[in-house]
Order: C-alpha cells, then structure tokens, then sequence
C-alpha cells in the first residue's frame, strides 16, 4: 500500500468520523440540547422552503440545514476522485455522495431523527461541487492525476463508512443504557 492511499484512507476515515458526529441524532443533539422529534419528511423541497420562510423552524437554523448539508458533503467529493481512480466519473461520486446520504437518514428515521429527501438532495449537490472542484485541482496539477487501478477501489470508502456506522451505532447504544 502506498502513502498516498493511507493517507487518503486516514483523511476519508477523519471526515467520516465527524460526519459520524455531525448527523448522529443523539449523542451530537444531546449534547447541544436540541434533540428534535421524529420527522420524515419525503416531498423535496418542502424542509427547505420550511426553514427558509419560518424563523422559529426547530433545528440549528438555515446555515446549518441549507449550506451545511450542501457544504458537509464538498470533502468526499474532492476526496474519492483525488485518492480512488475509480472515483473519476462524475456519476460515481455522484451516486456515492447519493448512498452515503441515504444510509445516514435512514440511521436517523430508526433512531428517531428528522429524515428529510431535501437533505439526500442538498447532501449529493455538496457532493458534485466537490467533484467539480477535484476535477479543477486535477486540470491545474496534472501530476495529482492517479493511474487507474482496479474496480474494487470503491471497496476502501465503503469499509471505513461501515466502521464509522458500526462505531457511533455502538456508542450510541453504550451511551444510551450506561
């Protein structure tokens, strides 16, 4: 294994961690005392149009609920493609952005989170802006640009993300019966 995959393995493994933190709906809420209650909210745009017209919206505000799920997602876009070849399309890291997305609000609709489509939504535009911006990094240093490799170099992301849920599911757990 070479450094630049460990180092892309620990940068990946650091920022899923606090995304880990960030949309785990109950020790993060908790510990700023703003635990919503359960919400699934499946018509795009209508989370987004809520916080934007009503400044009472329970949550963290519109910064956090607009910008931060579009701004949370920039580093995994930028991340895949400049560390996994695979990652080069567009699509890939688009759908990827999309099933990372996905996975973590249905962790918050069992746990009892707000689950929103808009999140999904503003979560894989984060996504694609952070390709675009890989993608400028690659046209402006060309020796960045990785040689392909195999096809199961998507393999590595998705272990680390399941470590990340099999972790915070655990401390939850440990956090809630303790």
């Amino acid at each position: 294994m070479k450094k630049r995959d460990l180092c892309g393995g620990a940068l990946l493994f650091a920022y899923l961690l606090a995304v880990g933190f960030l949309t785990g709906p109950s020790i993060f809420q908790l510990l700023i005392g703003r635990l919503p209650g359960a919400r699934l909210e499946l018509i795009p745009f209508v989370d987004v149009l809520k916080v934007l017209s009503d400044a009472n919206t329970p949550g963290l505000g519109v910064f956090a609920n607009i910008a931060g799920n579009v701004l949370m997602f920039v580093p995994l876009g930028v991340m895949l493609p400049l560390f996994w070849p695979w990652f080069s399309s567009l699509r890939r890291t688009a759908l990827w952005g999309f099933g990372m997305s996905v996975s973590i609000e249905l962790i918050q609709m069992i746990s009892g989170g707000v689950t929103s489509v808009d999140d999904v939504l503003l979560n894989t535009l984060g996504a694609l802006v952070g390709y675009l911006c890989a993608a400028g990094l690659l046209r402006l240093f060309p020796r960045l640009r990785l040689v392909a490799a195999g096809r199961a170099e998507w393999r590595w992301p998705l272990l680390l993300w399941i470590v990340v849920i099999i972790v915070f599911t655990a401390v939850d757990f440990f956090f809630l019966i303790g």
